[in-house]
């Protein structure tokens, strides 16, 4: 089993310098990726609407890490014109040397896609998120691309560079409803649902993503991966009410492997995000890895 760490992009969880910290210190310490979520107006309260840029700060990262992986838990694709996210993360996918995951979802906060972009119903932003992809994956592999989509458009583009990874990099969804377990067997590397994912939850919905993904001759080219939190104490008071507290670390770890949970994610306490991580991986991960 691989594990990595996330942080939330609001600075209400950790600022720009203890998130920096804290991906140096994964990296350090054996944690196989870093990531981030991806959001303008983090939807809990106005109070923590201020954010970073999730794919400027992993450009950051590449430079400030040699060897982790860095990715976005989860970028909501309808949210950009995927054209242009597709150059950004061909160009982040060069400036790490191939270590970036990118986070796939269709989106949730209505708020902030029509503070910043534009909102539509469930099943749009899905459509959307699958004719984005497409394009996206033909600008990553195509030399000149001519795409007529309902919702996106591309006449002669070309894509230079590359990314480092091929076809492209990893593609890791963060999907919970069926359509988009669908979407995670026909186009995802990874499948990465949020800290409310029960390991009950997570064995059923895995299960229908391998069913599916057996049906696209795509068995064994997925990794299932959770986020887990919040990591954290006792003694320390939970950040959101709503997120379970996990104090029994190893046994939670167990439960999702048995789960047939094959990555974990660790969203730890971020009042004492570094402390809790190193405890982690003295007395946990030597048991898993």
């Amino acid at each position: 089993m691989k594990f990595g760490v996330m942080v939330s992009n609001s600075a209400a969880f950790l600022d720009f310098r203890g998130a920096i910290e804290v991906a140096c210190k994964a990296e350090e310490l054996g944690y196989d990726s870093f990531f981030i979520s991806d959001h303008y107006m983090t939807p809990y309260s106005p109070d923590w609407y201020e954010t970073y840029d999730a794919l400027v700060f992993l450009s950051y990262l590449a430079a400030e890490t040699k060897k982790i992986r860095l990715g976005t838990c989860v970028t909501p694709i309808p949210f950009r014109p995927p054209g242009i996210l597709a150059k950004i993360v061909s160009t982040m996918d060069l400036l790490s040397d191939g270590r970036i995951i990118l986070g796939v979802g269709a989106g949730w906060v209505k708020g902030e896609f029509e503070a910043y972009s534009r909102w539509d119903e469930g099943k749009v932003r899905v459509k959307k998120t699958e004719e984005g992809l497409r394009l996206m994956m033909r600008l990553w592999s195509g030399e000149e691309v001519n795409f007529e989509g309902k919702y996106y458009r591309a006449k002669g583009a070309v894509l230079k560079p590359k990314p480092v990874q091929k076809p492209h990099p990893p593609l890791w969804f963060g999907a919970y409803r069926e359509q988009m377990l669908r979407l995670t067997a026909k186009y995802g590397d990874g499948w990465i649902p949020w800290v409310r994912t029960t390991p009950e939850e997570y064995e059923e919905k895995a299960g229908k993503i391998r069913e599916y993904a057996k049906r696209l001759n795509r068995e064994g080219k997925i990794t299932y991966a959770c986020v887990i939190g919040q990591i954290t104490e006792k003694s320390l008071k939970p950040i959101l009410d709503d997120v379970p507290a996990i104090t029994n670390w190893a046994e939670t770890v167990e439960k999702y492997l048995a789960a047939r949970c094959q990555y974990v994610v660790l969203w730890f306490h971020p009042k004492v995000y570094v402390r809790l991580m190193e405890k982690f991986s003295r007395e946990v991960m030597p048991s898993f890895t």
